[in-house]
């Protein structure tokens, strides 16, 4: 798959997940690799389908949350998910998809709503902590690394959604190697 090919994919991601291009950066710099970026957008919209056949699972019921889903032996789910294995390449993957989930496009409306118990905690956590969210240009200090990058910096914040795939890369790239070297 070429880098084109993949910023399109991202491009529609945004649209129809309703994800920011900074958090699909995260998600692809956390992942390191594309078929895993994927992977995990499935895997929760699958999970979703899966919880809801076992009836673990009901978007309208909070004693039912999507964190708290356990479809270990449930039938149903098992059911489900021999039926979407067992189809493996014979159609289109939308296809395959509509068929597990309702859903024709990958979408993170899963991957937000498992997560959203964290998102809420964390969010009555940084206002009852008083603490700052976001990123501040602080002059000098990151004006080399910005530099270095090739990144732009717009009203003193730092703006990563207007850059392409490939800084996307440089900075997981740049960020893998200080790991390796801070922790060898």
């Amino acid at each position: 798959m070429t880098e084109e090919q993949v910023s399109q994919i991202c491009r529609k991601f945004v649209i129809i997940g309703r994800i920011s291009a900074r958090d699909i950066q995260i998600l692809l710099i956390s992942c390191c690799n594309r078929k895993y970026f994927v992977g995990t957008v499935l895997q929760f919209q699958i999970h979703r389908a899966l919880c809801r056949a076992a009836n673990q699972y009901n978007p309208d019921d909070p004693s039912k949350p999507l964190h708290k889903c356990d479809i270990y032996r449930s039938k149903e789910a098992g059911y489900l998910l021999s039926n979407l294995m067992e189809l493996g390449s014979s159609q289109h993957w939308t296809q395959t998809l509509y068929e597990a989930t309702g859903e024709t496009r990958l979408s993170g409306d899963a991957l937000r709503e498992y997560f959203r118990p964290l998102e809420d905690w964390l969010r009555s956590e940084n206002v009852r902590t008083n603490e700052f969210i976001g990123w501040i240009y602080d002059g000098d200090y990151c004006k080399h690394s910005i530099e270095t990058a090739n990144l732009q910096v717009y009203g003193g914040y730092y703006n990563a959604a207007s850059r392409s795939f490939g800084t996307t890369l440089v900075l997981g790239i740049a960020s893998l190697a200080l790991g390796a070297i801070y922790f060898a």
